[in-house]
């Protein structure tokens, strides 16, 4: 065989296997986009416990004003998660940078709540969503802790009455719906026990139209829904 139909026959075959390698290109359909990849990774990056704990660090951090432990958790989220999350870290660093902490602790939040969105949107749900709902709930209730309600007012010790029985139902909910290792946790028990028994005395320092005790349980449960928030948020 002359050399030269052996390169025609070199090149029938480079032609052929070009093709071929096309075909299959074009039958496994575009690449995805990164935006693509990143939809797809949200539901197992936003129930991914390291990254969560990671979050509530850093939240935790900026809360007692310690913006470098706080970027350090930080770091650690940004090089785990994609985007649009990762734009979130980003900003709540560059705050921290700015010496702006209120900021990187309002970006740190929002995080919270993106991962919590795409927890919700891919039917998942852990007992973080339960706690973010919680604090939601206690809002009302703890109103009363910075602003000393005219408990003389009907309305108002109603008001309060009701709060707290909402507040003790998001706690129920909570404990129903906490994993057993940390249901069964003493910390955990502490908090959780400890919030009910504040909130079930509620009612009693309203009809006394007591202030002052009233105001020592809002305290308590103030502290009681931080601590939760800071370990399972």
């Amino acid at each position: 065989m002359s050399v030269f139909h052996t390169l025609a026959r070199f090149r029938n075959v480079c032609t052929v296997a070009g093709l071929t390698h096309a075909i299959l290109i074009t039958s496994a359909g575009p690449t995805p986009t990164g935006a693509a990849m990143a939809q797809a990774q949200a539901p197992s990056v936003a129930a991914d416990e390291p990254i969560l704990a990671d979050r509530r660090l850093a939240a935790g951090y900026l809360r007692t004003g310690n913006g470098d432990l706080a970027a350090l958790a930080l770091e650690r989220l940004q090089k785990s998660l994609p985007a649009p999350y990762s734009a979130r870290v980003a900003t709540a660093l560059a705050a921290i940078d700015a010496g702006d902490l209120a900021a990187a602790a309002a970006a740190t939040e929002a995080l919270a709540a993106d991962l919590s969105a795409a927890r919700r949107a891919a039917g998942t749900r852990l007992l973080a969503d339960c706690v973010r709902e919680l604090s939601d709930t206690f809002a009302a209730l703890d109103r009363h802790r910075t602003k000393h309600p005219d408990l003389a007012d009907a309305t108002t010790g109603a008001a309060i009455t009701t709060a707290a029985k909402d507040s003790d139902a998001a706690f129920a909910r909570c404990d129903a719906e906490a994993p057993t290792p940390v249901k069964t946790d003493a910390d955990f028990r502490r908090i959780v026990d400890g919030a009910r028994a504040s909130l079930a005395r509620v009612p009693e320092a309203v009809a006394a139209r007591d202030g002052d005790l009233l105001h020592r349980f809002l305290i308590e449960l103030r502290a009681y829904e931080q601590i939760l928030k800071f370990r399972h948020g």
